[in-house]
């Protein structure tokens, strides 16, 4: 999918119903694709399946638009600073089609020694708590977080609103922190440099979604200041930040100041620095299903604790940290 959008050819080809599923899991663009027009050849069932799929992301934008300034008011009059990051971030002033950006969540930057406070704040107001982890507590807007809504939307649209702890992503295994975010530093230059670490972070993890780089070049559209983002992203661990800037780049040239890739590539393992050198763009673009290899996830790690982590989820697959319901974690993530 991302290859097609990038370099489209003078005749597009049809499309089967079972290639845009498959290319929408991977790329979260259906909505987009259909709305430039890459399945005009396609069948009917194919037609049908994209404008469902843009009227359940509209149905998406609607409803958060909604409902992240809620949930901020809400923590702002407990006097709880919280910035909206990524998709409900981008909805308003940087993507221009509002059916075509998806989203399953919402989530919002905290700082770590508010974590409790937020969480409390939100159960009160009547959000229910869905789950909670080292790194997150997930409250429920809509939906039971296993049925989904009865309007066409999966489980995995249910209304969550994610609090984090500081900017904390999960890697293989192991989390790696962000520089943290509240309202007063948090500019188009801070948004665009997490989303940029977002992307960062699926990259290490080869499960990257085409969306996630549309969305750096949707930011980078609004005379972004690469300075002020450089200087952000000097702060931060360079596993959030060379990784997206190095895919960007690949994708879309001339979009990324060369000096600042190359500065933060050089902060990387030099072994993460060689895997990337040997690796196609696509190569990172890939069903969720998909499992990457120990090599690969390995080039990442920084510690020894880190290795360990990865061995044991290649073995066993993490999940046993996650509470569901009950009280959130009161930690630092």
């Amino acid at each position: 999918m991302l290859a097609r959008l990038r370099d489209e050819p003078a005749v597009l080809p049809a499309w089967s119903l079972a290639e845009v599923q498959l290319t929408g899991l991977a790329s979260g663009l259906t909505a987009l694709a259909g709305e430039l027009g890459l399945f005009d050849r396609s069948g009917d069932n194919v037609t049908e399946y994209v404008r469902e799929q843009r009227a359940q992301v509209a149905q998406r934008v609607e409803r958060f638009r909604a409902l992240a300034p809620a949930v901020l008011g809400v923590l702002n009059d407990a006097a709880i600073p919280a910035v909206a990051v990524k998709g409900a971030a981008l909805i308003d002033g940087v993507w221009s089609h509002d059916s075509c950006r998806p989203m399953a969540d919402i989530d919002l930057v905290v700082a770590p020694h508010l974590r409790a406070q937020a969480a409390a704040v939100m159960a009160r107001e009547g959000w229910a708590l869905h789950a909670s982890t080292d790194y997150e507590d997930t409250f429920l807007a809509w939906g039971d977080g296993s049925t989904g809504r009865t309007d066409g939307e999966s489980a995995a649209h249910n209304g969550r609103v994610e609090i984090h702890p500081g900017w904390v992503e999960f890697l293989h295994g192991y989390t790696v922190r962000g520089f943290e975010v509240l309202p007063a530093t948090f500019d188009h230059a801070a948004l665009t440099a997490h989303v940029i670490g977002h992307l960062a972070s699926t990259v290490v993890r080869a499960e990257v979604r085409a969306v996630n780089v549309v969305d750096v070049w949707w930011c980078a559209q609004r005379d972004l200041d690469w300075v002020r983002v450089g200087g952000l992203m000097a702060h931060t661990d360079p596993r959030l930040t060379a990784p997206g800037l190095w895919l960007v780049s690949r994708v879309l040239p001339q979009l990324v100041p060369s000096g600042l890739l190359a500065a933060e590539l050089a902060r990387l393992p030099r072994r993460a620095r060689a895997q990337l050198r040997r690796t196609h763009a696509l190569d990172v673009l890939r069903d969720p299903g998909e499992r990457t290899t120990l090599m690969w996830r390995e080039a990442f790690a920084r510690t020894m604790s880190e290795r360990k982590a990865i061995i044991r989820q290649m073995v066993r697959p993490p999940g046993g940290r996650v509470r569901a319901g009950g009280t959130p974690r009161a930690g630092h993530g």
